[in-house]
């Protein structure tokens, strides 16, 4: 018994009384540091998308208009994405397609003027389209915009008038 205790107060004086000092270098960075541009309030504060005001909504236009403002002379360029689902049932507002499954439909350039407004028609396809919208100015992210368009169909119902169904409503007089 005497063994078993001596041997086994050996083996923890051997685990616990070895030092385990161990020494970590610094943290290495494989991604080199990107120094990102802290862009001024005053500076973003002039730039701004007017139209269209909701981030995504649905629509029956097919022509969509956007305009913003920017300092004087400063390209805005706009691209206009549609989606490849051409069945338009998996697609909708709640469960958006992924970003390879949009096509590039359109890039127009719209210049600010004088007074420091631009705007720019765009045409839009049936189903779901994103606008991305970029001021071309470093610190400052792109602005997207969901739009759904789907066709407005009217039905005009009337009531169905034969012959038969008005002559015996006349009374006939004599």
């Amino acid at each position: 018994m005497i063994k078993k205790l001596l041997v086994s107060l050996a083996l923890a004086i051997a685990i616990f009384g070895f030092a385990k000092n161990s020494y970590a270098t610094g943290t290495v960075n494989i991604m080199p540091d990107t120094a990102t541009i802290q862009l001024d309030p005053e500076v973003a504060a002039q730039y701004e998308i007017i139209k269209p005001d909701k981030q995504t909504y649905s629509s029956s236009e097919r022509v969509i208009l956007i305009n913003g403002k920017a300092p004087s002379g400063t390209e805005v360029t706009i691209n206009v994405y549609g989606t490849t689902d051409l069945t338009r049932k998996s697609f909708n507002l709640d469960k958006l397609p992924l970003d390879q499954d949009y096509i590039l439909l359109a890039t127009e350039k719209a210049i600010s003027g004088n007074m420091g407004f631009f705007q720019k028609q765009m045409d839009l396809v049936r189903g779901i389209n994103k606008i991305v919208i970029d001021f071309g100015v470093e610190g400052l992210e792109k602005s997207e915009f969901i739009v759904y368009t789907y066709e407005l169909r009217r039905v005009e119902i009337r009531p169905i008038y034969t012959r038969d169904t008005i002559l015996p409503a006349i009374p006939l007089i004599r």
